[in-house]
């Protein structure tokens, strides 16, 4: 189909429509020379079959225009959610961000009103994606095109630390931005510093850097080159100065140095900071490896695995009451989404097991544990629905999947797990089996693999093995052949 988008080709409202054409596949011509004096007039996209105007509405049309990749929901009820998100972003974060952006226009206290207004939606934002890896749904949807657009409008144009006390909505922004689609339209960006030539982004990465935000790739350059209180990655420089005690693993310590600045930007986002920051367990273990490293030695055997110190028993009787707990309380959340939208198979992570591979078996069990309607508070319960569950320490992203014997005739519980911990070197299935499935991916600083980073991706990739089967989500197209839009849908007819 032809089409032509008559659109500011600089304006973020025209990025939103493009970005959703490039999801779904369609090639939307930009006429040059569009703006100008007819700037009140635009953005219009030209159809066989008539016009439409208006930014959102055009968004909304493109993103329709492919189901089968989801950018609009697969159901009415996903559809609301994800209206329901483009309408909070564009009156809850575009009206403020823009007053903000203008500051050199607009007097001073409606600026400073505008911070705080800003300041709202992004703790809104942040808080929602503590728990949710995109704003609507399980997949990259118009909702993420909208919000991560008018901030990567933001990041460009304000202060480098403009998202730095958000670090959910920092994790989330890099990854949409990071995305083909996103790069293909917007150019590199930064969540410090807005986009970015290719020249400018080699130059940033060859300086030393102060966020521990994981970039592409570490280098001895970028590492900081003094070893704070709690410790910060060592350069390789430091490293060859280590005493002659033993062999320096460079490699080691780089990748050691790595994840405790992942941790730490996690931790943070937590709102973990200053001495609680440096006394975390898990903190001090990559400390104390980091240390034996520089050494010539080798790590104790609990921080090789890129977890806490070896706990005595009370601790782990501790951490596994946390784990079942954890995965009793997610599985009646994921029993209620069933029910209410024919969900078949579920991905999401959880905190609790730390990566621990057999704490994450023991938090699966907890959600498919038979719920009792008896008890005051409500256990497991989701044993008839596939999950695969994800969980980060700082040596590898651990992952279970989980395949209930009904459903096993149409979905491979070890195909699946083998074919999301494939997409990324070092994935491997520890255990297969037809019901429950454990596999880990291991960090690699060398080629830019942090369990944080990669999480969101794999949980992606989990969901597209569903869809591709026809299992995530359940679309019978009861309700999506005949679907009923309002007028508000298709404001030009």
């Amino acid at each position: 189909m032809s089409m032509k988008l008559y659109a500011h080709p600089d304006k973020y409202l025209t990025k939103k429509i493009l970005i959703a054409a490039a999801y779904a596949e369609l090639d939307i011509e930009l006429p040059k020379g569009t703006g100008g004096a007819e700037e009140g007039r635009i953005p219009v996209l030209e159809t066989e079959k008539g016009c439409i105007f208006s930014a959102n509405a055009i968004a909304r049309y493109v993103s329709r225009m492919r189901r089968d990749i989801g950018l609009y929901g697969h159901t009415l009820l996903e559809s609301g959610a994800i209206d329901s998100w483009v309408e909070f972003c564009t009156h809850e974060l575009e009206v403020p961000l823009m007053a903000w952006t203008q500051q050199a226009i607009i007097p001073a206290a409606v600026v400073e009103r505008a911070k705080g207004d800003v300041a709202k939606a992004l703790t809104v934002l942040d808080n929602h994606l503590l728990h949710f890896t995109f704003v609507a749904g399980d997949q990259m949807t118009l909702a993420d095109i909208s919000v991560a657009v008018i901030l990567a409008h933001g990041v460009k144009t304000l202060t480098p630390a403009f998202m730095s006390s958000f670090g959910n909505l920092k994790r989330w922004f890099s990854l949409c931005t990071s995305q083909p689609q996103f790069v293909k339209v917007l150019g590199k960006i930064d969540a410090g510093a807005g986009a970015s030539s290719p020249k400018a982004a080699a130059k940033k990465e060859a300086a030393p850097k102060k966020d521990s935000a994981p970039k592409k790739e570490s280098s001895p350059k970028a590492a900081p080159k003094k070893e704070g209180k709690a410790d910060k990655a060592a350069a390789p420089k430091a490293a060859a100065a280590a005493p002659a005690g033993g062999a320096v693993d460079e490699e080691a310590i780089k990748a050691v140095g790595d994840d405790i600045r992942v941790l730490k930007e996690k931790l943070k986002g937590q709102g973990i900071t200053g001495k609680k920051l440096n006394e975390n367990a898990e903190v001090a273990a990559l400390v104390a490896k980091l240390a034996e490293l520089k050494k010539g030695g080798s790590a104790p055997a609990s921080a090789s695995k890129g977890a806490a110190p070896a706990m005595d028993a009370d601790a782990r009787k501790k951490q596994l009451k946390a784990c079942i707990k954890e995965g009793g309380k997610r599985g009646v959340e994921i029993e209620g989404a069933a029910d209410m939208g024919g969900l078949q198979f579920f991905c999401t992570s959880v905190d609790a097991p730390e990566g621990d591979l057999d704490l994450l078996v023991e938090c699966m069990n907890a959600m498919n544990t038979k719920s009792d309607p008896t008890e005051e508070e409500r256990k497991g319960g989701s044993g008839n629905i596939g999950k695969m569950i994800f969980s980060c320490c700082t040596d590898h992203l651990a992952v279970a999947a989980y395949v209930p014997e009904a459903k096993q005739g149409e979905c491979d519980c070890e195909a699946w797990l083998k074919k999301v911990v494939s997409i990324f070197p070092g994935g491997l299935v520890v255990k297969g089996d037809k019901t429950l499935s454990v596999g880990k991916v291991k960090a690699d600083g060398n080629n830019n693999i942090f369990p944080l980073k990669i999480r969101e991706p794999m949980i992606l990739e989990a969901n597209n093995f569903l869809r591709k089967l026809g299992l995530f989500p359940e679309d019978n197209g009861s309700d999506d052949d005949e679907m009923v839009f309002g007028d508000d849908d298709f404001p030009s007819m």
